[in-house]
């Protein structure tokens, strides 16, 4: 009997040593969550819109409560930022980043050293860098009849390229050039002595763009259509034509000398204009690009003894950006030197080429920028940038200058090097480059260049 008490009291024993216990690491367990602050996500958010080699680029979503309190930003619970939140939407820059590396961010808000809320964590990876490995083929063409010189390019594909410009053989005169996968073909591309009035000729090409399986060329004022390797149509346009982009056969831009823009709607050509008449400037435009919404489209031009300038148009208004005389020294901090042409990646990021630099805007102003290059301005060149991606970017310039950036360092290509050789246009598409200019055969006569790089 004394023996079954025994067994009784032990059971009772281990029974309230068992629910004392329970209740005692539960009370515990809930004193410690009770003093950690449950943060609503929708307080702070922090999302990644988009990232370079080195670069990332996020936005910051944050409740009114929060304005004028302090903004910490970590990366990989490191702190990388801190600053006064002044609005609700802002957009942070992080550079210094590795290639092909993944990082986690968050963002936290303080009053003081009191933590008052903290965004969920984000993870990003870098993109990985290019090759700087491309094998190039030289192609000449043309110097025995006169002058000759390519000045614009388009790659459609690897099998059509087409090259324009002004080509004097021996026999004859041609204004492009087609490659079809294995071989050039020289073309006459038809144009009016006087805009759609007059006989035609193949008078010197200026400019070429691609875009909805059809090929524009220009000459002068006049631009063509070519569908199928036919000419189905010429249109005359209110500017001598020195540049064409658009993202459509119904959404076309050209640029021109005096500061003249025009756009077509697929029935017809209108002038761009500004608040102050025309485009703002009088200054001849040497280069345009934008995204492919057409909401970000930007428009260079510089002429000796006169302002760069640098235009937005938004709503098929132009606004000016930059105005100003070109610096004769370099500067990392801002943009620098005569503007000679711009490119957008596919974020609608702006690259802007100068003397000096490749200049990454980022802001809408241009107001901040970040120099991608910072190097001796007598070891560059500089007539015009373009790309097929942020770690995919070529400039080209006088001297057969090549240099490519793969998003992380800068390379040219030294075999590619020639006191005669003027470069002026260049198309990239992936892994194929196509550079096209001219050589000096002697004072004054010229032979047209085109030169295809492949990776």
């Amino acid at each position: 009997m004394e023996q079954e008490s025994k067994k009784n009291f032990s059971f009772f024993l281990f029974l309230f040593s068992f629910f004392f216990l329970s209740s005692l690491i539960f009370n515990l367990s809930s004193c410690k969550r009770s003093t950690e602050p449950v943060y609503n996500p929708q307080n702070l958010q922090l999302q990644v819109l988009d990232v370079s080699c080195t670069e990332a680029w996020l936005s910051l979503q944050a409740k009114s409560d929060y304005l004028n309190k302090t903004l910490k930003l970590f990366k990989d619970d490191k702190l990388i930022l801190e600053k006064p939140l002044t609005t609700e939407d802002s957009l942070l820059y992080v550079d210094g980043l590795w290639p092909n590396t993944g990082y986690a961010f968050n963002a936290a808000v303080y009053d003081g050293n009191k933590l008052l809320t903290r965004s969920p964590a984000v993870t990003a990876t870098t993109m990985d860098t290019t090759s700087h490995d491309f094998t190039w083929q030289t192609f000449e063409f043309g110097g025995e009849g006169g002058s000759s010189s390519f000045y614009d390019v388009a790659i459609i594909d690897d099998n059509d390229i087409w090259a324009v410009g002004e080509i004097y053989t021996a026999d004859d005169k041609y204004n492009a050039a087609h490659w079809d996968g294995e071989k050039w073909e020289l073309r006459k591309i038809l144009f009016h002595t006087f805009c759609t009035n007059g006989r035609m000729f193949q008078y010197t090409a200026r400019s070429v763009f691609f875009v909805d399986n059809i090929i524009f060329i220009s000459s002068g004022s006049e631009i063509t259509f070519i569908k199928n390797g036919i000419q189905i149509k010429n249109q005359c346009t209110p500017v001598s034509i020195n540049k064409i982009w658009g993202t459509s056969s119904s959404d076309l831009y050209v640029v021109g000398n005096s500061g003249l823009i025009a756009h077509y709607d697929g029935q017809q050509w209108q002038r761009i204009e500004s608040p102050e008449g025309a485009s703002g400037t009088d200054v001849d435009l040497l280069d345009i690009w934008g995204s492919q919404d057409s909401r970000e489209i930007w428009v260079c031009g510089w002429r000796d003894f006169q302002p760069n300038v640098l235009l937005k148009i938004k709503g098929k208004t132009a606004y000016k950006v930059i105005e100003k005389m070109p610096d004769f020294s370099y500067t990392p901090l801002e943009i620098s030197g005569e503007i000679k042409s711009v490119w957008l990646d596919s974020s609608s990021r702006l690259y802007v080429l100068t003397r000096y630099d490749v200049y990454q805007c980022l802001d809408d102003e241009c107001k901040e920028v970040r120099s991608l290059r910072k190097g001796n301005d007598f070891n560059w060149t500089y007539f015009r940038l373009r790309g097929s991606a942020l770690n995919n970017v070529f400039v080209i310039g006088n001297e057969g200058w090549v240099w490519h950036y793969n998003g992380l360092s800068w390379y040219k290509f030294t075999e590619l090097l020639d006191p005669q050789l003027r470069l002026r246009g260049v198309a990239v598409k992936n892994n194929l480059v196509a550079i096209v200019g001219r050589r000096y055969l002697n004072v004054i006569e010229r032979s047209g260049i085109i030169m295809i790089g492949r990776r």
